[in-house]
Protein backbone atom coordinates (compact mmCIF):
# COMPACT_ATOMS: atom_id res chain seq x y z
CA UNK A 1 0.00 0.00 0.00
CA UNK A 2 2.71 2.40 0.88
CA UNK A 3 4.44 1.88 -2.07
CA UNK A 4 1.25 2.33 -3.89
CA UNK A 5 0.77 5.84 -2.56
CA UNK A 6 4.20 6.40 -3.28
CA UNK A 7 4.00 5.70 -6.52
CA UNK A 8 1.22 7.93 -7.18
CA UNK A 9 2.72 10.54 -5.16
CA UNK A 10 5.30 10.41 -8.16
CA UNK A 11 2.90 10.75 -10.69
CA UNK A 12 0.88 13.42 -9.33
CA UNK A 13 4.17 15.41 -9.01
CA UNK A 14 5.72 14.67 -12.55
CA UNK A 15 1.97 15.13 -14.15
CA UNK A 16 1.49 18.93 -12.51
CA UNK A 17 5.46 19.74 -12.20
CA UNK A 18 5.47 21.16 -8.46
CA UNK A 19 5.05 19.60 -4.76
CA UNK A 20 2.31 21.76 -4.04
CA UNK A 21 0.35 21.45 -6.92
CA UNK A 22 0.67 17.24 -6.61
CA UNK A 23 -1.02 17.69 -2.99
CA UNK A 24 -3.98 19.82 -3.82
CA UNK A 25 -4.72 17.10 -6.37
CA UNK A 26 -4.31 14.32 -3.51
CA UNK A 27 -5.57 16.38 -1.07
CA UNK A 28 -2.64 15.79 1.19
CA UNK A 29 0.07 18.28 2.39
CA UNK A 30 3.30 18.85 0.45
CA UNK A 31 5.38 17.69 2.99
CA UNK A 32 3.73 14.41 2.63
CA UNK A 33 4.21 14.01 -1.16
CA UNK A 34 7.83 15.28 -1.00
CA UNK A 35 8.39 12.11 2.43
CA UNK A 36 7.07 9.69 -0.01
CA UNK A 37 8.65 10.86 -3.57
CA UNK A 38 11.78 10.62 -1.24
CA UNK A 39 10.70 7.30 0.01
CA UNK A 40 10.36 6.04 -3.48
CA UNK A 41 13.51 7.13 -4.93
CA UNK A 42 15.37 5.91 -1.56
CA UNK A 43 13.46 2.22 -2.68
CA UNK A 44 14.43 2.39 -6.30
CA UNK A 45 18.12 3.75 -5.44
CA UNK A 46 17.67 6.37 -8.06
CA UNK A 47 17.20 10.38 -9.03
CA UNK A 48 13.23 10.96 -10.02
CA UNK A 49 13.49 14.60 -9.91
CA UNK A 50 16.51 17.56 -9.77
CA UNK A 51 15.68 19.96 -7.55
CA UNK A 52 16.47 23.44 -7.49
CA UNK A 53 15.22 26.55 -5.06
CA UNK A 54 13.46 27.67 -8.30
CA UNK A 55 12.69 24.75 -10.65
CA UNK A 56 11.61 20.94 -10.66
CA UNK A 57 12.36 18.73 -13.70
CA UNK A 58 12.21 14.88 -13.90
CA UNK A 59 15.59 13.41 -14.48
CA UNK A 60 16.41 11.10 -17.25
CA UNK A 61 15.77 8.18 -15.16
CA UNK A 62 12.30 9.80 -13.57
CA UNK A 63 10.94 9.98 -17.34
CA UNK A 64 12.08 6.50 -18.05
CA UNK A 65 9.72 5.40 -15.37
CA UNK A 66 7.04 6.95 -16.01
CA UNK A 67 5.45 4.68 -18.35
CA UNK A 68 6.16 1.62 -16.26
CA UNK A 69 4.60 3.42 -13.01
CA UNK A 70 1.33 4.46 -14.81
CA UNK A 71 1.52 0.50 -15.27
CA UNK A 72 2.09 -0.57 -11.53
CA UNK A 73 -0.55 1.70 -10.57
CA UNK A 74 -3.29 0.79 -13.45
CA UNK A 75 -2.49 -3.07 -12.57
CA UNK A 76 -3.01 -2.23 -8.67
CA UNK A 77 -6.30 -0.89 -9.47
CA UNK A 78 -8.16 -3.15 -11.27
CA UNK A 79 -6.58 -5.55 -8.57
CA UNK A 80 -8.43 -3.53 -6.38
CA UNK A 81 -11.58 -3.64 -7.88
CA UNK A 82 -12.06 -7.39 -8.58
CA UNK A 83 -10.79 -8.05 -4.28
CA UNK A 84 -14.05 -8.67 -2.18
CA UNK A 85 -13.14 -8.12 1.42
CA UNK A 86 -15.58 -9.04 4.12
CA UNK A 87 -15.52 -6.30 6.89
CA UNK A 88 -16.80 -7.89 9.63
CA UNK A 89 -13.87 -10.52 9.06
CA UNK A 90 -11.20 -7.73 9.83
CA UNK A 91 -9.46 -8.73 13.34
CA UNK A 92 -7.01 -7.69 15.44
CA UNK A 93 -5.99 -5.16 17.98
CA UNK A 94 -4.87 -1.79 18.03
CA UNK A 95 -3.10 0.26 20.74
CA UNK A 96 -4.36 3.69 19.51
CA UNK A 97 -2.94 7.34 21.15
CA UNK A 98 -4.95 10.45 20.53
CA UNK A 99 -5.24 13.86 21.93
CA UNK A 100 -7.84 14.53 23.96
CA UNK A 101 -9.82 17.27 22.80
CA UNK A 102 -9.84 16.31 19.14
CA UNK A 103 -10.98 12.96 20.49
CA UNK A 104 -14.00 14.21 22.41
CA UNK A 105 -15.26 16.14 19.93
CA UNK A 106 -14.74 14.06 16.70
CA UNK A 107 -12.74 11.31 17.04
CA UNK A 108 -14.04 9.69 20.22
CA UNK A 109 -17.70 8.81 18.09
CA UNK A 110 -15.62 7.67 14.91
CA UNK A 111 -13.84 5.37 16.68
CA UNK A 112 -16.49 3.68 18.93
CA UNK A 113 -18.72 3.18 15.09
CA UNK A 114 -15.33 1.61 13.80
CA UNK A 115 -14.57 -1.16 16.48
CA UNK A 116 -18.53 -1.78 16.76
CA UNK A 117 -18.75 -2.37 12.79
CA UNK A 118 -15.67 -4.82 13.46
CA UNK A 119 -16.54 -7.12 16.34
CA UNK A 120 -13.45 -8.98 15.90
CA UNK A 121 -11.39 -6.27 16.50
CA UNK A 122 -9.78 -4.01 19.58
CA UNK A 123 -8.87 -1.27 20.68
CA UNK A 124 -6.54 0.49 23.55
CA UNK A 125 -7.18 4.07 23.82
CA UNK A 126 -4.77 6.30 25.71
CA UNK A 127 -5.47 9.79 25.08
CA UNK A 128 -2.29 12.15 25.58
CA UNK A 129 -1.39 15.67 24.94
CA UNK A 130 2.38 15.41 24.20
CA UNK A 131 4.69 14.44 21.31
CA UNK A 132 4.49 9.99 21.05
CA UNK A 133 6.86 8.14 19.46
CA UNK A 134 5.17 5.14 18.48
CA UNK A 135 8.08 2.92 18.30
CA UNK A 136 9.40 3.80 21.75
CA UNK A 137 5.91 3.53 23.39
CA UNK A 138 4.97 0.81 21.27
CA UNK A 139 1.58 1.94 19.53
CA UNK A 140 0.45 1.09 16.68
CA UNK A 141 -1.90 4.53 15.34
CA UNK A 142 -0.68 7.77 16.71
CA UNK A 143 -2.86 10.78 15.99
CA UNK A 144 -1.49 14.04 16.42
CA UNK A 145 -1.52 17.36 15.71
CA UNK A 146 2.49 17.93 16.62
CA UNK A 147 5.19 18.61 14.03
CA UNK A 148 6.99 15.05 14.54
CA UNK A 149 8.71 13.12 12.54
CA UNK A 150 10.84 9.88 13.91
CA UNK A 151 13.49 7.27 12.66
CA UNK A 152 11.51 4.19 11.09
CA UNK A 153 8.07 5.95 11.64
CA UNK A 154 5.84 6.06 8.66
CA UNK A 155 2.90 9.70 8.18
CA UNK A 156 -0.47 9.66 6.66
CA UNK A 157 -2.72 12.82 6.51
CA UNK A 158 -5.80 12.62 8.35
CA UNK A 159 -7.18 16.23 7.95
CA UNK A 160 -6.24 19.77 8.23
CA UNK A 161 -7.77 22.06 10.75
CA UNK A 162 -8.48 25.84 11.20
CA UNK A 163 -6.78 28.29 14.25
CA UNK A 164 -7.69 32.03 14.70
CA UNK A 165 -6.74 34.81 17.51
CA UNK A 166 -9.51 34.96 20.18
CA UNK A 167 -9.94 36.70 23.63
CA UNK A 168 -13.04 37.12 25.88
CA UNK A 169 -14.62 40.38 25.63
CA UNK A 170 -13.35 41.39 29.19
CA UNK A 171 -10.07 41.17 28.55
CA UNK A 172 -10.46 43.26 25.94
CA UNK A 173 -12.40 45.86 27.70
CA UNK A 174 -9.02 45.97 30.25
CA UNK A 175 -6.49 45.25 27.62
CA UNK A 176 -8.05 47.30 24.38
CA UNK A 177 -8.18 44.97 21.15
CA UNK A 178 -5.10 44.19 19.37
CA UNK A 179 -5.28 45.47 15.37
CA UNK A 180 -1.54 44.03 14.80
CA UNK A 181 0.48 41.05 15.98
CA UNK A 182 2.82 43.39 16.34
CA UNK A 183 0.64 44.43 19.22
CA UNK A 184 0.80 41.28 20.88
CA UNK A 185 4.23 41.48 23.00
CA UNK A 186 1.91 44.11 24.66
CA UNK A 187 -0.71 41.71 25.88
CA UNK A 188 -0.86 38.36 28.65
CA UNK A 189 -0.75 35.72 25.40
CA UNK A 190 -1.63 32.16 26.65
CA UNK A 191 0.81 29.13 25.35
CA UNK A 192 0.92 25.83 24.42
CA UNK A 193 3.79 23.71 26.10
CA UNK A 194 3.47 20.09 24.07
CA UNK A 195 7.56 19.90 24.00
CA UNK A 196 9.00 23.06 24.90
CA UNK A 197 6.89 26.01 25.18
CA UNK A 198 6.37 28.14 21.95
CA UNK A 199 6.63 31.62 22.61
CA UNK A 200 6.60 32.71 18.68
CA UNK A 201 3.68 33.35 17.00
CA UNK A 202 3.62 33.13 13.18
CA UNK A 203 0.84 35.00 11.07
CA UNK A 204 0.73 35.76 7.01
CA UNK A 205 -0.64 38.95 5.33
CA UNK A 206 -1.12 38.80 1.51
CA UNK A 207 0.93 42.46 1.23
CA UNK A 208 4.00 41.89 4.19
CA UNK A 209 4.36 38.00 4.03
CA UNK A 210 5.00 35.96 7.03
CA UNK A 211 5.09 38.32 10.37
CA UNK A 212 7.08 36.53 13.14
CA UNK A 213 6.13 38.05 16.92
CA UNK A 214 7.65 36.83 20.30
CA UNK A 215 4.86 36.35 23.15
CA UNK A 216 5.27 35.52 26.57
CA UNK A 217 1.85 35.78 29.49
CA UNK A 218 2.38 33.93 32.51
CA UNK A 219 0.92 30.85 31.30
CA UNK A 220 1.39 27.78 29.49
CA UNK A 221 -0.74 24.55 28.78
CA UNK A 222 -0.32 21.06 26.75
CA UNK A 223 -4.31 20.85 26.74
CA UNK A 224 -6.62 22.68 24.31
CA UNK A 225 -9.89 22.60 26.77
CA UNK A 226 -7.70 24.08 29.80
CA UNK A 227 -6.26 27.28 27.12
CA UNK A 228 -10.34 27.72 26.19
CA UNK A 229 -11.08 27.48 29.71
CA UNK A 230 -8.25 30.23 30.30
CA UNK A 231 -9.21 32.48 27.69
CA UNK A 232 -13.07 32.25 28.16
CA UNK A 233 -11.92 33.15 32.40
CA UNK A 234 -10.06 36.19 30.55
CA UNK A 235 -6.17 35.57 31.32
CA UNK A 236 -5.14 36.43 27.86
CA UNK A 237 -4.94 36.28 23.80
CA UNK A 238 -4.83 32.80 22.99
CA UNK A 239 -4.79 30.59 19.47
CA UNK A 240 -7.20 28.21 19.72
CA UNK A 241 -8.32 25.80 16.83
CA UNK A 242 -11.67 26.89 15.30
CA UNK A 243 -13.99 23.81 16.62
CA UNK A 244 -12.88 24.06 20.02
CA UNK A 245 -13.35 28.28 20.06
CA UNK A 246 -17.09 28.25 17.89
CA UNK A 247 -19.76 27.53 20.64
CA UNK A 248 -18.23 30.16 22.85
CA UNK A 249 -18.21 32.89 19.81
CA UNK A 250 -21.87 31.99 19.45
CA UNK A 251 -22.35 32.42 22.92
CA UNK A 252 -20.43 35.55 23.15
CA UNK A 253 -17.59 34.65 25.46
CA UNK A 254 -15.06 34.76 23.08
CA UNK A 255 -14.33 37.48 20.14
CA UNK A 256 -12.12 36.32 17.17
CA UNK A 257 -9.32 39.33 17.07
CA UNK A 258 -6.77 39.83 14.14
CA UNK A 259 -9.25 38.90 11.67
CA UNK A 260 -6.89 39.82 8.84
CA UNK A 261 -3.86 38.20 9.40
CA UNK A 262 -4.16 34.28 8.60
CA UNK A 263 -2.24 31.50 10.75
CA UNK A 264 -0.95 28.18 9.38
CA UNK A 265 -3.42 25.30 9.45
CA UNK A 266 -2.28 22.29 11.37
CA UNK A 267 -2.74 19.16 9.88
CA UNK A 268 -3.97 16.51 12.03
CA UNK A 269 -1.86 13.08 10.99
CA UNK A 270 -1.47 9.36 11.66
CA UNK A 271 1.73 7.92 12.58
CA UNK A 272 2.72 4.09 12.86
CA UNK A 273 5.97 2.00 12.65
CA UNK A 274 7.60 1.06 9.49
CA UNK A 275 6.84 -2.46 10.40
CA UNK A 276 3.40 -2.55 11.80
CA UNK A 277 1.95 -6.10 12.07
CA UNK A 278 -1.84 -5.39 10.78
CA UNK A 279 -1.94 -3.21 7.71
CA UNK A 280 -4.99 -4.26 7.07
CA UNK A 281 -6.74 -3.05 9.89
CA UNK A 282 -4.18 -0.37 10.04
CA UNK A 283 -5.74 1.48 6.69
CA UNK A 284 -9.61 -0.08 7.17
CA UNK A 285 -9.09 2.52 10.02
CA UNK A 286 -7.39 5.28 8.82
CA UNK A 287 -9.88 5.16 5.60
CA UNK A 288 -12.70 4.87 7.92
CA UNK A 289 -11.40 7.99 9.96
CA UNK A 290 -10.80 10.06 6.33
CA UNK A 291 -14.32 9.56 5.20
CA UNK A 292 -16.09 10.40 8.70
CA UNK A 293 -14.02 13.71 8.85
CA UNK A 294 -14.84 15.00 5.60
CA UNK A 295 -18.34 13.94 5.40
CA UNK A 296 -18.29 16.03 8.90
CA UNK A 297 -17.47 18.98 7.09
CA UNK A 298 -19.61 18.56 4.13
CA UNK A 299 -22.21 18.88 6.73
CA UNK A 300 -20.89 21.94 7.99
CA UNK A 301 -18.92 21.20 11.09
CA UNK A 302 -16.05 23.19 11.80
CA UNK A 303 -12.33 22.03 11.53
Amino acid sequence: MDSVENVRAFLAVADMGSFTAAARRLDVSAPVVTKRVGALEKELKVLLFQRTTRSLALTASGRDMMGAARDFLAAYERLSERAVVDERSLGGRLRVKAPASFTNHFLGRLLNAFFLSHPKASIELQLANRAVDPVLENFDFVITGLPVTYEGVEEFPLCPFKRHVYASPDYLARHGTPEHPSDLPGHRCLLYSYQNTVRTWTFTDARAGDIQVTVDGGFATNDIDAMHNACVDGMGVAILPRYRARDSVLAGSLVQILRGFGLPDYWIKVLRPANHHNPKLFHALLDFLVEGLSRLKAQGTDL
